[in-house]
C-alpha cells in the first residue's frame, strides 16, 4: 500500500472528477484511476459502486476513506515537524559602534531572537573605523556606522541611511547653572571621552585644534555609561549623542551646552556585503528596522 495511492483516492473523492484531481496531484488521468486500483487490489475491497453515477463509496469504501484521511493529516503533519527539524539555521554577523551597545538598544535581543528564532545573530563592538574593517575583511555580514556628511558613506556596500544623531558637549546641571556655556569653560573644566578610536573624540580634538586648543583630557575612559556618570557627578564635561543620552536614567542630571563650534550632527547608516543571500538580506534589513525603532532617529 503507497501513500500516493491514497493521496489519489482521497483526492478523487473530494472533487469527484479524474481530471481535476489529476490537475491538483500533478499527474495523468490515466494514473489517477491506477493509483485507486492499486489501492482497491492492496485493501482487497471494492471501494466505489460502479453501477451508479456519479460514483459512490461503498461501505467498506467510506470506512477506508476516513481511514485514509488520518493517515494524510498525520503524514501532513510528519512532514511539518521534519521540515522545520531540517531547516537550517542563518547566521547574521552584526558590528555596532560601541556607543549603541550601551544605550538600551540591546534589549531587543531577546525580541529579535523570538522574532527570527531560525537566525543565529552574532553582535560585535567596536569603533566605527574597525568595524568598517572587519566586513572589508568578511568578518561581519553587516553593521551599523556613523558618517559626517553623505561624502563619507562607504561606496563599495549597499547600505540605508537610517538618521541623525545630533552629537553635543554636555556637563552636570549644577555646573550649567553656575554659568558654563562655552567651549572655554568646558575646556577649562577638562574632558571626559572614550578612549582613542572613538569618533566623537576625534572630532573634538579637530574642532579645538582649529581652536589653537589642545584637548584637555580630564579622564579617559572605556564605556558610555562610566563616562556618563563621571560626568553626573561634576568630574568633567562629556561628548554624548542627544538620542542615546535621553534613553539613559542620567539625562535629568546633565545639561547640554550649545555651542555651535563643537556642534556635531553624524548620519547613521546600516550596510551589509554583497555576497549574502537573499534570505539574510531580507532579515538583516528587517532587524535593522528594529533598531532604528530602537533608536528613535530623525
Amino acid at each position: 500500500m503507497k501513500f500516493e495511492d491514497i493521496q489519489a483516492f482521497i483526492t478523487f473523492v473530494q472533487l469527484q472528477s479524474t481530471s481535476l484531481a489529476a490537475d491538483q496531484l500533478g499527474i495523468s488521468q490515466p494514473a489517477v484511476t491506477r493509483r485507486i486500483q492499486n489501492l482497491e487490489q492492496a485493501c482487497a475491497v471494492q471501494l466505489f459502486d460502479r453501477h451508479t453515477r456519479p460514483l459512490k463509496l461503498t461501505a467498506q469504501g467510506r470506512e477506508i476513506y476516513n481511514k485514509c484521511c488520518v493517515i494524510d493529516t498525520e503524514m501532513k503533519s510528519l512532514k511539518q515537524i521534519v521540515a522545520q527539524q531540517n531547516q537550517e539555521k542563518l547566521s547574521l554577523r552584526i558590528g555596532l559602534p560601541k556607543s549603541l551597545l550601551e544605550s538600551g538598544v540591546l534589549s531587543i535581543l531577546g525580541q529579535l531572537k523570538q522574532e527570527f528564532p531560525h537566525t543565529e545573530l552574532e553582535i560585535t563592538s567596536g569603533w566605527g573605523k574597525d568595524l568598517l574593517n572587519k566586513m572589508h575583511s568578511a568578518e561581519l555580514d553587516g553593521l551599523i556606522a556613523n558618517a559626517r556628511q553623505a561624502s563619507d558613506l562607504p561606496k563599495q556596500y549597499p547600505l540605508k541611511i537610517m538618521g541623525t544623531l545630533h552629537i553635543r558637549p554636555m556637563v552636570a546641571k549644577t555646573l550649567a547653572k553656575s554659568g558654563m556655556s562655552t567651549w572655554q569653560d568646558l575646556q577649562q573644566l577638562g574632558w571626559v571621552l572614550n578612549n582613542e578610536g572613538c569618533g566623537f573624540r576625534y572630532f573634538l580634538q579637530e574642532k579645538l585644534s582649529q581652536q589653537q586648543q589642545e584637548l584637555n583630557l580630564k579622564v579617559e575612559v572605556t564605556g558610555t555609561r562610566l563616562q556618563l556618570d563621571l560626568v553626573q557627578q561634576g568630574v568633567g564635561a562629556g561628548f554624548f549623542a542627544q538620542e542615546l543620552v535621553n534613553q539613559q536614567p542620567h539625562w535629568s542630571e546633565l545639561s547640554c551646552i550649545d555651542t555651535e563650534a563643537l556642534n556635531l550632527d553624524m548620519l547613521v547608516y546600516h550596510a551589509h556585503r554583497d555576497s549574502l543571500t537573499e534570505q539574510q538580506i531580507e532579515i538583516f534589513e528587517l532587524i535593522m528596522q528594529r533598531f532604528q525603532e530602537k533608536l528613535s532617529l530623525s
